[in-house]
């Protein structure tokens, strides 16, 4: 991958690609992307212009122009051009830098409570959806730790954590950080690694369900207190 710019990370991206895989072009964006910081608000009054850039869409400046029906954002973007254009006169709120701060900040939180809130709404659709059942299903290994995986499932969308040990266990693999591997004799999990887990829902505590995920394939060594 070439990080040199946003605009060669993109390119680089296009041409990352595995003939035998063809999720492994779409799980290294996902990863990517991971690791950008999340686009804010800000009142463009309050920052220098080499911060208005864009990294993820590669744009030097960018803000929103879309239905003012669906953000706050765009309702302020198209006041905004509506006073330019001489449609409307400007309010003098816009004007109070201090106001249009404290707006763009509670813009920026209340985006962030509206995504815990749709993560909050899928995990518990997720666990309703497998209540009953055990799934068997492809997945990749997105990070490794020291104890164990975490592993997306590309059909579903869902990603978890799997333990190689528990605690106070043995762990009976080697964690080489620098190759993001777990080595064992017979097995290892790296990075991107495909394997196939088990899905179902633990309700040993019937107040607080809990979607466990567990590797079938490759055979892991058998764990030991």
């Amino acid at each position: 991958l070439d990080d040199a710019s946003s605009l060669a990370l993109g390119r680089s991206l296009d041409a990352c690609a595995k003939p035998d895989d063809p999720y492994f072009n779409q799980l290294t964006r996902i990863l990517a992307t991971r690791a950008m910081q999340q686009a804010r608000y800000f009142s463009s009054g309050a920052a220098p212009p080499s911060e208005y850039v864009h990294y993820g869409l590669a744009c030097p400046i960018y803000t929103h122009f879309t239905s003012p029906i669906r953000r706050y954002s765009d309702q302020m973007v198209h006041r905004l051009l509506a006073a330019i254009i001489g449609w409307e006169p400007l309010s003098s709120d816009v004007l109070d830098a201090r106001a249009m701060t404290d707006l763009t900040d509670n813009l920026n939180h209340r985006h962030t409570m509206a995504q815990y809130a749709g993560r909050a709404s899928v995990g518990l659709h997720t666990l309703i959806f497998f209540r009953g059942k055990e799934v068997e299903e492809d997945a990749h290994v997105i990070k490794v730790r020291d104890n164990g995986v975490v592993v997306l499932v590309p059909r579903y969308g869902i990603e978890g954590v799997i333990f190689v040990c528990g605690a106070g266990e043995r762990n009976p693999f080697a964690f080489d950080e620098a190759a993001e591997t777990l080595r064992a004799p017979g097995c290892s999990l790296s990075t991107f690694d495909k394997v196939r887990v088990r899905i179902h829902v633990n309700t040993e505590k019937a107040h607080k369900p809990k979607l466990e995920l567990s590797i079938v394939e490759p055979q892991l060594p058998a764990r030991a207190g």
